[in-house]
């Protein structure tokens, strides 16, 4: 007569029985090109190029924090997330990705050794085999890209506009505007910034505040001299080019 499984060992049969289907549904749904940190599509191929007017603002502040730009439309998503967030002013040492729906793009290097999702509620792909115009297809189209996955830091973009390139006009980024500076990383996500703001107004104002958040303005870099409102089109501009050569 077989031995009767516990209850721990079928729970424990359950959960590798909906690992396997989940890791099966990612390989055949994953791309299999190989991409490094630093070796990545910039542009891909595509029949048709288009003109994309694009606006990423930080969701959940205001005033808005943002950025706009144009872009061709077959620019890898790979290099547009890295845009935004050299754009935006992050310093880059957290993990991002976009979402749209129930679909997830993170850099390639970021994805080694992920779980997979469970169910397959989730889809799971590299920025690096996809364009934006892929994703974004229509004036108005949108989609979240999130930056430090623990402040949670979400940012709107929007397809502005899809336009035609004249002839001879170059192929490449343009930086058009934006409002305000990035807050600082680690601080808590939005409410964290939201408090350091109002420390930062009461010391601006000379009013009390405690030692403790005298160290605590420091340490954000939210000195005497920090503008929330300040943002250098120069330095955006001096990025774009960068990204462009």
């Amino acid at each position: 007569m077989a031995k009767q499984k516990s209850q721990d060992e079928l729970m424990a049969e359950f959960f590798r029985m909906l690992m396997a289907d989940a890791q099966q549904a990612q390989k055949q749904s994953a791309p299999h090109e190989v991409y490094t940190m630093d070796s990545f599509p910039r542009y891909r191929d595509t029949d048709r190029v288009l003109k994309y007017t694009v606006r990423v603002a930080l969701r959940g502040i205001k005033p808005p924090i943002w950025r706009k730009v144009t872009v061709p439309s077959n620019i890898s998503l790979r290099l547009f997330g890295d845009l935004i967030l050299e754009l935006m002013g992050w310093m880059g040492e957290h993990l991002n990705q976009f979402r749209k729906g129930d679909s997830y793009y993170a850099p390639a290097y970021q994805r080694e050794g992920e779980m997979p999702p469970l169910f397959g509620r989730i889809e799971n792909y590299n920025q690096e085999d996809f364009t934006l115009g892929d994703i974004l297809c229509e004036k108005g189209d949108t989609m979240v890209w999130e930056y430090d996955f623990g402040d949670s830091w979400e940012h709107d973009v929007r397809l502005s506009s899809v336009d035609e390139y004249a002839d001879g006009e170059p192929r490449e980024i343009v930086f058009i505007g934006g409002k305000r500076a990035c807050p600082p990383e680690d601080c808590g996500g939005i409410w964290g910034y939201e408090e350091l703001l109002k420390l930062h107004e009461r010391r601006i104002a000379r009013k009390r505040i405690s030692a403790d958040d005298r160290e605590r303005l420091e340490w954000y870099g939210m000195d005497r001299d920090f503008d929330p409102e300040w943002l250098s089109l120069e330095e955006c501009r001096e990025i774009v080019e960068a990204f462009n050569s």
